[in-house]
């Protein structure tokens, strides 16, 4: 059997350890990290979806 379920816990892992990578390594792209952040924001949205759509 297939198993077609999004793993968001990892995508949101995935976009932290990047936002922490670059400011680890003192990286100041502010588009790069809004575009990031946006991406969370979008993932965090996607995966409220998918939750309410399994409740009911």
């Amino acid at each position: 059997m297939n198993d077609n379920t999004v793993d968001y816990t990892k995508i949101m892992d995935a976009l932290n350890s990047s936002i922490d990578l670059m400011a680890g390594e003192g990286v100041a792209d502010e588009s790069v990290i809004q575009k990031l952040s946006n991406a969370q924001q979008i993932v965090q949205q996607a995966m409220s979806y998918s939750l309410s759509r399994d409740r009911g």
